[in-house]
């Protein structure tokens, strides 16, 4: 059985002391560096998290910027488009303007020509004409001069 003496209570009192002195030296320490060290452990996770946070929001700004950079893109070529074919269409219009001024322009040539030929002809047999008939008053009325006369206007009015 046991004995309940005075080492006994001195025992308890010790491991008490002990006890308290291993909780006070020891444990205290530990426990506030274990407390440091999670909290150092939460802040870091607490900026890794406000870094990815950062970086999500960095990343979307760049993806809306794309965005914007790629409709920018579009509309300026769409406008660049626009503006080339219209410059293209007033072109054409100009080029079509100017070829109606220029076979215009030759027609009315090739009409003037064309008078100007058709006049020659007219006076050239009008000549021819007044050749023949002076021919025919100043010379013998017989038939085979008349004959004669005929066939040297036929051949120069060809």
């Amino acid at each position: 059985m046991l004995r309940f003496d005075i080492n006994f209570l001195f025992t308890i009192i010790n491991v008490l002391i002990l006890f308290g002195v291993v909780k006070l030296f020891l444990i205290k320490p530990v426990h506030r560096i274990l407390d440091k060290r999670r909290e150092e452990v939460e802040s870091t996770y607490a900026e890794a998290d406000k870094a990815k946070d950062e970086a999500l929001a960095v990343k979307k700004q760049y993806d809306d910027s794309i965005g914007d950079i790629e409709a920018e893109k579009e509309r300026r070529f769409a406008e660049a488009r626009n503006q080339a074919n219209s410059e293209y269409e007033r072109m054409m219009e100009q080029a079509r303007k100017e070829s109606d001024r220029i076979i215009m322009a030759a027609k009315k040539e090739a009409e003037e020509e064309r008078l100007i030929r058709l006049r020659k002809a007219n006076q050239e047999i009008t000549d021819i004409v007044a050749k023949a008939a002076e021919r025919i008053v100043t010379a013998d009325q017989s038939e085979d001069m008349n004959k004669e006369l005929y066939d040297r206007f036929l051949e120069q009015a060809k």
